[in-house]
């Protein structure tokens, strides 16, 4: 679990910081896939317009864009701030690179996309 902690730290200070402003896009649904975003604090909204679904994350650190950006596809939702909002931002490239570059890396990011997973499963609203 250590290894995991400290390969998590790596990983994360390989993103690049950028401020978001409140109700800025990140990714519109459809968009191909070339960011994987994590959000550091701050709050994002996510849309499913397809499957009238939507979900409000707040100050909590979580990826977003992984599953979709790791398969260079399309995202499957928008995800919008909703007030001033910090992120680290990965290039869809790099982000694959770090993933076979340091040891669990890709044992830290299953966990990650498992624990979206677990708050789409929890919080999700229909509309």
């Amino acid at each position: 679990m250590e290894q995991m902690l400290e390969t998590g730290k790596k990983v994360l200070a390989s993103g690049i910081e950028i401020n978001y402003l409140a109700d800025e896009f990140l990714f519109r649904q459809g968009q191909k896939a070339e960011f994987v975003f994590y959000l550091q604090c701050g709050s994002i909204l996510l849309e499913w317009p397809n499957e009238n679904k939507r979900l409000l994350i707040n100050n909590k650190p979580i990826f977003i864009g992984i599953d979709e950006a790791l398969q260079g596809g399309k995202y499957a939702c928008t995800a919008m701030t909703t007030e001033k909002s910090e992120f680290l931002v990965f290039d869809r490239a790099y982000f694959s690179q770090l993933i076979t570059e340091f040891d669990h890396a890709k044992d830290y990011i299953e966990s990650m996309m498992l624990e979206f997973t677990s708050q789409l499963d929890l919080q999700t609203i229909k509309v």
